[in-house]
């Protein structure tokens, strides 16, 4: 979609313009603003929505100018779409880039000094470790936890996930839009 010029007849898809919600009981979820017009490409190039983890599939869209940020996320066709970047193009329209991932729920077990929190959080792999140790040997899985800029998780705090709980590991929080967390976990093999 590296067109120059955007005929409004191409925005032929229908999207959801969503953000972060906090409900009560420290809750987070992502709830529909607006619905849009679109045009949606999907390329086989990856998106490195991620500092720390590894990319996912791109998506290119054009929309009209509207209030967008990055702290936005899109839903079309029942898949979720991370912003990446997001371009005025003329005085009509915006070429938005985005992330294709699934959200999964996650929950932060609460301490003495800090409550229990739930959110949606967007998972990426991490490169795994593998150490020996006799007599058996143990995997160490790390995972990165992408999350909404609203979220933050103090390093040690466990998170719930897929199953397991997994404890946060190292904080990278310097970006305007969003945090990332690397996560971790020992299995026995």
């Amino acid at each position: 979609m590296s067109r120059t010029s955007v005929d409004a007849g191409q925005l032929n898809e229908m999207v959801q313009v969503i953000t972060l919600r906090e409900e009560p009981g420290d809750v987070w979820t992502w709830q529909t603003v607006r619905r849009a017009c679109a045009s949606v490409e999907i390329s086989t190039a990856r998106s490195l929505f991620s500092e720390v983890g590894i990319g996912a599939r791109a998506a290119e869209l054009v929309l009209r100018r509207q209030e967008l940020t990055l702290h936005n996320a899109l839903l079309w066709g029942g898949q979720h779409l991370f912003l990446t970047a997001i371009v005025p193009e003329g005085r009509t329209f915006l070429r938005v880039q985005a992330a294709l991932v699934q959200p999964v729920a996650c929950r932060v077990r609460a301490t003495d000094t800090e409550p229990e929190m739930a959110f949606p959080g967007i998972l990426t792999e991490k490169y795994a470790r593998h150490a020996q140790d006799w007599p058996m040997s143990v995997n160490e899985l790390l995972l990165v936890l992408v999350v909404p800029k609203e979220i933050v998780i103090r390093p040690g705090r466990l998170v719930e996930t897929r199953g397991a709980a997994w404890e946060v590991l190292v904080p990278h929080e310097l970006d305007a839009y969003k945090n990332e967390y690397e996560i971790g976990r020992t299995v026995d093999l």
